[in-house]
């Protein structure tokens, strides 16, 4: 689950994801985590905050 996670992360950083829309669309091609474990795991309940995390990983 964490690489799933961590993944989701990096893709949110490198496609500049700004909104969950825009996320979501690429759930349809990748092997993503959706927006609600995302939001469990990083435990908040605001996507902007999740987008602030991904620009953190290395």
């Amino acid at each position: 689950m964490k690489e799933y996670y961590e993944k989701s992360l990096k893709a949110i950083k490198l496609l500049n994801i700004k909104t969950k829309e825009e996320y979501n669309k690429l759930l349809k091609d990748y092997l993503l985590l959706n927006v609600e474990s995302l939001k469990y795991i990083s435990e908040t309940r605001n996507f902007k905050e999740i987008i602030k995390y991904a620009e953190d990983i290395a």
